[in-house]
């Protein structure tokens, strides 16, 4: 969708369709139910009217404006003119649908049948996992399998051509013959004894529920087909659909199967009807459920604002950058990036002329640029989070700190070096991209930069333990795989699998979450971020990123048996005596041979929290990455940080359990997010956000002295006294406001560069103190 037809799709007004009577103007804030049908409408499967109530009142409870989906007029597509719209990349549907759920959807009878010769409900008690398995091998070799509505008959119905259906029996034969053979070992492991009446007694009652809930569920399965031709319903609703804007076969998929969801949660017949743009409900349930069914279809459109809306990015140089006495900025090689594997370029402070101005006046203008990255940093959280609560996802809030690179910068031909005020100013242009490199780049050994941490009890404090010391705090390990999806060799996957340590058993780790998401590694593929607010500190080379991300989780249906067997296969050991993989970078995990893996990483995490804010926790993670040289030793390792909130996690995690057309309960600002310090008593506004990042600039500064620097006797952002610390945020000028005239100005004063002087002994000297080189 172009920007300007973007920047008001939160205040979208639905137009009149073409040739609708004027006195009915519909708009999509209002959903309206036919309840009362006339003959006219008996052609669209409508019902008659209602002589009664059931509660006895006479007539309908409403009575809305009357709407027949005839006034709405076909409206023949027009030759389109000019540059055409490139397709939009965003859709609801998880793409499951096939030309044999198409036939199962259109009434059509079924290909074949298959008859398992044993109940359902004794090769499968779970009702759920059965109905995913059979979605899952449907999927899979492009077929559709319908299983009968009571759980013991062992009968199904097949659509799809004949080798489709070959595969089909072919999995099913052999899924019969390993949950037989799970039966048997369970039967037998179990025995039911005589002594348990109570328990044999349950057995019945357990296998009615079963039934009953199978046959509920296949029967909400129906609601996937279109209805009958010449099929009455009782309520009736229609919705208007801007397809204009938004074409919803390419948001909800040719069947809208997107929509499923909600056909079986409120059984309602959900079609579209392209050449009128309306969309039909048809329900025999009750009006509630037609208009719960509309509000649902409305709230899509702001779901699709919060997805299709561009991510904000901001590039922020540190204010103690204009105070270090370094004032030229040169680039120096970085990694490889991205898919391309590009190199990238890392900006470094070197010495340089500071045009005469004094101390005094550095600070100044260190002060300004403070309270200047702290207004742009929070404008953009807020304009993020205000259209969040309808995006559904695994959403994650963390602030990650690495190295900062340029991957694509307008560097000035000819010169190899630029005054700050300058970089400054053109690091916010908008062809300058950058990212945040996983890697301190610390110059001191393991068991160095673990000393730092034990040593810091004035800032932090042991989680989850009773031990003061913060030597003693156990690690965390996780394990992250990178392979080929089995059924589709082209589509990369991940499987990041997190191991505890076992206090209750006192030794060996147990599994507490694992994860498939789609991707390779971090420095290949990626997924635009709703929020990336890069802070650039040169002065030492650990800048720090406020981030917000959505992560592209693989649906249940895609995870195949062999993908469930390797996860399920991965284990942590325990390290030999006087072994710590935290130092040696040892090798604990081992996972089955089923798969081939890409690459493998494993991440060592110490956790802890925040004294001064005791809800907030720090992370100081080391990355092994393993190859087949030696298998238990890592070919490369990587040190790199984290700080967030626990009440980022709760907040966001209730956006993972929203189904189509919901939105999430918590409050869409960014001063919930941000709270104000333990024990605070400030009024001022924005004073969270202000503490929040008094707290990242101490961390900040103890990651300086982890990487080998020795921390700089300068300000912090914002300044720091409490007047400066609690400043109005909203008193400061908006990134729309001054970044145009700040580049202007700049621009204009750094047309030469002949002023800059520097040795190649100084950049040595530098490059060793910042990278450990």
């Amino acid at each position: 969708m172009p920007p300007r037809e973007k920047e008001n799709a939160k205040e979208w007004q639905i137009k009149e369709a073409a040739g609708v009577h004027k006195g009915n103007v519909y708009t999509y804030v209002n959903g309206w139910v036919d309840e009362d049908q006339t003959s006219e409408s008996a052609s669209e499967g409508l019902a008659p009217p209602q002589a009664a109530q059931p509660n006895g009142n006479s007539g309908p409870r409403f009575r809305p404006p009357q709407l027949d989906c005839n006034q709405f007029q076909k409206v023949s597509p027009k030759k389109p003119t000019g540059r055409p719209k490139p397709k939009q990349a965003i859709t609801f549907a998880a793409k499951r649908d096939n030309a044999a759920k198409v036939a199962f959807r259109t009434n059509q009878p079924p290909s074949a049948s298959y008859d398992l010769c044993s109940p359902l409900v004794t090769l499968e008690p779970s009702v759920a996992r059965l109905h995913r398995t059979l979605e899952e091998i449907g999927v899979r070799f492009g077929s559709f399998i319908l299983p009968h509505r009571a759980p013991t008959v062992s009968k199904m119905l097949i659509w799809g051509n004949k080798q489709q259906i070959d595969d089909t029996i072919a999995e099913l034969k052999q899924w019969r013959h390993h949950r037989r053979g799970l039966t048997a070992v369970r039967e037998s492991r179990a025995p039911i004894k005589e002594s348990f009446a109570r328990i044999t007694s349950m057995i019945g009652i357990i296998h009615a529920a079963e039934e009953k809930t199978a046959k509920r569920d296949a029967a909400r399965q129906l609601y996937q087909q279109a209805p009958l031709q010449g099929q009455r319903f009782k309520f009736n609703g229609y919705f208007l659909w801007p397809n204009s804007e938004i074409r919803a076969v390419d948001l909800f998929g040719p069947n809208c199967e997107a929509l499923d969801s909600l056909r079986i949660e409120h059984r309602a017949h959900i079609s579209f009807d392209e050449a009128r743009s309306v969309f039909k409900i048809h329900s025999d349930r009750g009006a509630d459920r037609v208009h719960q069914v509309i509000q649902c279809i409305e709230s899509t459109i702001k779901e699709y604002v919060a997805r299709d809306h561009r991510p904000a990015t901001l590039l922020l140089v540190d204010a103690l950058a204009s105070v270090d006495g370094r004032h030229g900025v040169r680039i120096v090689d970085g990694p490889l990036l991205g898919v391309n594997r590009a190199l990238s370029k890392i900006p470094v402070l070197c010495e340089g002329k500071t045009g005469g101005r004094k101390a005094a006046s550095l600070q100044q203008e260190a002060k300004k640029l403070g309270s200047r990255n702290q207004s742009r940093t929070y404008t953009a959280a807020q304009r993020v989070l205000e259209r969040l609560p309808y995006y559904r996802g695994h959403l994650r809030m963390r602030v990650n700190f690495g190295t900062f690179a340029l991957v694509k910068f307008q560097w000035p031909p000819g010169v190899p070096f630029v005054t700050l005020e300058k970089f400054m100013a053109d690091v916010q242009s908008a062809g300058t991209k950058g990212t945040l490199i996983r890697n301190l780049r610390s110059s001191r050994t393991p068991q160095a930069i673990l000393d730092c941490c034990y040593e810091a009890g004035d800032l932090f404090e042991a989680v989850g333990t009773n031990e003061q010391s913060l030597a003693k705090s156990p690690p965390q390990y996780t394990a992250m795989f990178y392979l080929r999806h089995p059924a589709k060799s082209d589509e990369m996957v991940q499987l990041e699998v997190i191991f505890k340590s076992n206090a209750a058993e006192g030794e060996g780790f147990e599994s507490s979450k694992a994860r498939w998401t789609r991707g390779g590694k971090p420095d290949a593929v990626s997924q635009a971020p709703p929020l990336e607010a890069f802070h650039i500190r040169l002065h030492s080379g650990v800048s720090w990123q406020l981030k917000i991300s959505a992560e592209n989780s693989i649906d249940q249906t895609r995870i195949t048996p062999l993908m469930e067997e390797f996860a399920n296969g991965v284990k942590c050991n325990v390290p030999p005596p006087g072994v710590c993989p935290a130092i040696s970078g040892y090798k604990v995990f081992t996972n089955p041979p089923n798969l081939p893996i890409l690459g493998m990483e494993q991440k060592t995490t110490f956790r802890y929290c925040l004294k001064a804010q005791p809800s907030c926790n720090f992370e100081l993670s080391r990355y092994d990455e393993y190859n087949g040289e030696n298998p238990r030793y890592p070919s490369s390792t990587q040190w790199a940080a984290s700080f967030y909130d626990r009440e980022w996690d709760v907040k966001l995690s209730e956006n993972a359990s929203l189904g189509i057309g919901q939105s999430a309960s918590w409050d869409p600002h960014a001063n919930p997010f941000f709270r104000p310090m333990h024990g605070s008593t400030s009024k001022r506004p924005h004073a969270g956000f202000t503490d929040f990042l008094h707290h990242v600039q101490a961390i900040s500064s103890f990651l300086d002295n982890v990487k080998g620097i020795s921390p700089q006797p300068a300000e912090t952002e914002g300044g720091p006294d409490e007047s400066s610390r609690d400043s109005d945020i909203g008193n400061v000028m908006t990134p729309d406001q001054t970044t145009e005239t700040e580049i202007k100005a700049s621009e204009a004063r750094h047309e030469g560069h002949s002023d800059i002087e520097i040795t190649p002994d100084q950049l040595d000297l530098f490059e060793r103190a910042s990278f450990g080189d």
